[in-house]
């Protein structure tokens, strides 16, 4: 049996994005390990279709519409799947967009908006859902969506690049900040690289670039998304499993990905989890 088939086979899991993409992916694949998931989407629609599909193939799942966006329907969403469940065992922030141009040609409302969802989406849902995980006291695990592109930069993608390096920083934070508490929360942050979507033709459609070689670019990103992408499903299934067994970098099985993380192994400490806080207050006598 696999590890994640043993830690993963009940409670409850939430991902928000979860109706397409990777999203997608991780919902169906924690439904088929015998989890209860709550597939949380802007696109409510979508949500219910991926939910009744898996309740269709004997999964346990249901929709529900939220704008990452907006706080106090974050916080509405935490109170009520707890009052619900009486926990979560699986909290995976997900949610996310593309945007494509050169930095200089990104309209501020274009950056706020990608910057509200990609980021700001990340910081509510852990404000709204951490505190009762703690309450609650049971073991669970929180896990951010990062990417490659929170390890490296790279032309035409300006404020996703810019994102996701801020939910990488949140997350090393929000991982010594749990330790501080002595709660049973696992932290981690999902670094995958190329998994197959269409966040890449949805942000050309809303912002094609004046310069020709940057709309080259970007749509070579599109078509080596679709040519050499890893499935969604896959992905999740190789993901979820060192999830289940407590890393805290967890990396897509792609050689790219791994090169990536490996160009930053000296900043990384060889992948290891950021440092402990106690030790430091250890260091200034602090008990």
């Amino acid at each position: 049996m696999s590890i994640a088939r043993e830690r993963f086979s009940s409670g409850t899991a939430l991902v928000t994005g979860g109706a397409a993409g990777i999203g997608e992916g991780l919902v169906r694949h924690l439904a088929d390990l015998g989890m209860t998931v709550v597939v949380a989407d802007i696109d409510g629609e979508r949500a219910a279709e991926v939910a009744d599909q898996i309740g269709a193939a004997g999964g346990s799942a249901y929709p529900y519409a939220i704008d990452v966006t907006d706080p106090e329907a974050v916080d509405d969403m935490a109170e009520s799947v707890f009052a619900r469940h009486g926990g979560l065992e699986l909290l995976i922030n997900n949610a996310g967009i593309e945007t494509a141009g050169l930095i200089w040609e990104v309209g501020v409302d274009r950056w706020k908006r990608l910057m509200d969802i990609n980021l700001n989406g990340v910081f509510y849902c852990v404000r709204s859902f951490v505190p009762r995980m703690i309450e609650v006291g049971s073991p669970a695990c929180v896990a951010n969506l990062s990417s490659v592109g929170g390890l490296n930069s790279v032309a035409v993608q300006a404020p996703y690049i810019v994102s996701k390096h801020g939910v990488q920083a949140l997350t090393e934070s929000l991982y010594q900040d749990i330790l501080l508490t002595g709660a049973p929360i696992q932290v981690s942050v999902i670094v995958p690289h190329s998994i197959r979507s269409q966040i890449f033709l949805s942000a050309q459609r809303e912002a094609p670039s004046a310069n020709d070689t940057a709309n080259a670019v970007f749509a070579a990103m599109q078509r080596d998304n679709v040519a050499t992408g890893l499935d969604p499903l896959d992905a999740a299934e190789y993901m979820v499993e060192r999830l289940a067994r407590g890393d805290f970098w967890v990396l897509s099985d792609d050689e790219i990905c791994a090169q990536s993380a490996g160009r930053r192994a000296t900043q990384l400490t060889q992948l290891s989890p950021p440092a402990d806080p106690r030790l430091m207050l250890a260091r200034m006598g602090v008990d």
